[in-house]
């Protein structure tokens, strides 16, 4: 019995010893007052890595009583601009690579511990879709309320070897940086990302359905609901037209119309028909995020791009 107990102590030891190393480490900030590795690294690591996570686990330590939901779109708008133009404080909980079966999830998620004001949800087109349901909130939620998993999980691993590499060997982080040209990317972009996208494209009763239990709820509890529509440019609106998606395009609009207030910014304009207001087909540059940001939560609505966006209430 005794050299049994002895076998699965040294069996336990470089067990205990990794989640020793994690716990110092701490990629995703597990632990609150975790400093050993700078919050920079871990945003230019781990965040890239597990977008959900990370932020998950960031709100825990800091909630908020307004938020944003929504992918990488709704990703680059700065809490700290909006918190500094509205005097109210948000937590930005856009994930790059979002979708809005996590969009949803996140809220009931968030719903469960933090009484809200105010709730921003941005959805594009390519979003409402059924087809397009990937899920890493789920996942993310398992291993933020439980060490033992988030040590064992491969992004934690990966986050980890990624980080002592740059620090042993003193190699560049390289996480998330596509090895294309700007022009290759934006052609990738537009001809492929965005074909398979509408190619696959199918009605979502179910996210309509979630939608409303939102609304439901936000209406039950004196939560402000707001949705917008960030911008994307003028050659990817016009993939709507070459798949025949205009009636769905348009029925997705009347069904935001029914669900609240929103901001649609995805229109031929002078803002979404010049390039260089873009670093993508998908993606404003910095400077739009901002003017966006600025009109949906500020109120401040620039003169720089006149009737650049319809309100609905």
């Amino acid at each position: 019995m005794k050299k049994f107990i002895s076998k699965i102590f040294i069996f336990l030891i470089p067990i205990v010893l990794y989640l020793i190393v994690v716990a110092i480490i701490d990629p995703y900030s597990f632990f609150s007052n975790s400093t050993v590795i700078s919050l920079e690294t871990k945003e230019n690591v781990s965040f890239k890595l597990n977008y959900p996570l990370f932020k998950l686990l960031k709100f825990e330590h800091a909630p908020k009583k307004n938020i944003i939901l929504g992918d990488s779109r709704s990703k680059s708008l700065d809490p700290n601009l909006i918190d500094d133009c509205s005097n109210t404080e948000y937590s930005n909980l856009a994930y790059g690579g979002g979708t809005l079966q996590e969009a949803i999830l996140t809220f009931w998620e968030i719903s469960k511990t933090e009484d809200l004001t105010k709730v921003a949800l941005g959805i594009n087109f390519d979003l409402y879709n059924a087809s397009n349901n990937n899920d890493r909130v789920s996942e993310a939620i398992g291993l933020k309320n439980n060490f033992i998993s988030y040590g064992s999980s491969r992004y934690v691993f990966k986050s980890m070897a990624i980080i002592l590499k740059n620090k042993i060997l003193n190699k560049p982080y390289t996480v998330g940086v596509p090895e294309m040209t700007t022009q290759e990317f934006w052609d990738y972009q537009l001809n492929s990302a965005a074909n398979n996208v509408y190619r696959l494209y199918k009605y979502p009763d179910n996210y309509f359905h979630e939608l409303k239990k939102i609304k439901q709820y936000c209406e039950n509890n004196n939560i402000e609901l707001l949705f917008f529509i960030p911008p994307t440019h003028i050659e990817l609106q016009k993939k709507i037209q070459e798949f025949d998606l205009e009636a769905e395009q348009a029925k997705f609009k009347a069904d935001l119309k029914s669900l609240g207030s929103f901001y649609d910014f995805d229109f031929p304009n002078a803002l979404t028909n010049n390039k260089e207001n873009f670093d993508d087909p998908y993606h404003c540059t910095d400077a739009i995020s901002k003017i966006i940001a600025e009109t949906v939560f500020c109120n401040n609505v620039s003169t720089n791009f006149p009737n650049y966006f319809k309100y609905y209430e």
